[in-house]
């Protein structure tokens, strides 16, 4: 039978590594893949110990966020996957992630290629329903697919400007409004 101190000291091992993530999520976002992980642990209250407890690498931290939004984008379509404006809305929250977790794709350069194409098929997966329903009530291009938007974020992906770029914002936007009139009917 597990004790009270054995589930305080769960808790507080769930705790850090929650912490850790949104420290690294952070971290990697403003200062890129090559922050000191003393950087992150600190970021996140926690020991350098702490981290590498819960992660061995920098790569296997990143890999985690990676996965981690990767579940925040199926979450999303599943509550967007009835709603006429739900490929929009899931292809914006895409959008908003990759502004905010800039970076992480480089730190994962080296992954195992195996790993990365199961993200993509959740991904691809995640978007099909919620594109399905949208061609069905006419808010996305009739023939637009999971791969079109996949390949719409890479492109997003690579017109966005380092975050301290004075363009920064204009450009992100501008290139986001081009790539809805491509995927979406605007109505």
């Amino acid at each position: 039978m597990p004790t009270d101190a054995g589930r305080t000291l769960r808790r507080d091992a769930a705790r850090n590594r929650e912490q850790l993530l949104a420290a690294a999520r952070r971290m990697f976002a403003e200062r890129g893949p090559d922050v000191p992980l003393e950087d992150v642990a600190g970021a996140a209250a926690v020991s350098r110990t702490t981290l590498y407890r819960h992660f061995a690498s920098r790569e296997e931290l990143a890999a985690t966020v990676f996965e981690d939004n990767v579940t925040r984008i199926e979450e999303r379509a599943a509550a967007l996957r009835d709603h006429p404006r739900g490929a929009m809305e899931l292809f914006d929250f895409v959008l908003d992630m990759l502004e905010h977790d800039r970076g992480l794709v480089h730190v994962l350069a080296g992954a195992d290629i195996a790993w990365f194409t199961g993200l993509a098929s959740r991904t691809t997966d995640a978007f099909a329903a919620v594109l399905e329903h949208g061609r069905a009530s006419g808010t996305v291009h009739p023939g637009v697919v999971a791969d079109d938007v996949l390949t719409a974020i890479r492109m997003a992906e690579a017109a966005m400007p380092p975050a301290d770029s004075p363009e920064s914002g204009h450009r992100s936007r501008r290139a986001r409004v081009m790539l809805h009139r491509t995927l979406f009917t605007g109505r």
